[in-house]
């Protein structure tokens, strides 16, 4: 029980830690206060024609 235990906490954290390229990008720009809202719009922006095109089945093309 302590090995699923840790290892659930372990995958956990992992989830919750992990910080991609695009997500570093748009923390430092907003950091540094640089056109961090369109940026950040841009970002979303993207997100979701990604996420529409593989939900919608585009990759079959």
């Amino acid at each position: 029980m302590w090995q699923s235990y840790v290892n659930g906490l372990l995958v956990a954290a992992g989830l919750i830690m992990a910080i991609g390229t695009q997500n570093a990008f748009v923390l430092a720009q907003s950091l540094r206060r640089e056109h961090h809202l369109p940026v950040a719009a841009l970002c979303v922006t993207c997100d979701a024609l990604l996420v529409a095109a593989g939900v919608f089945g585009l990759a079959t093309v």
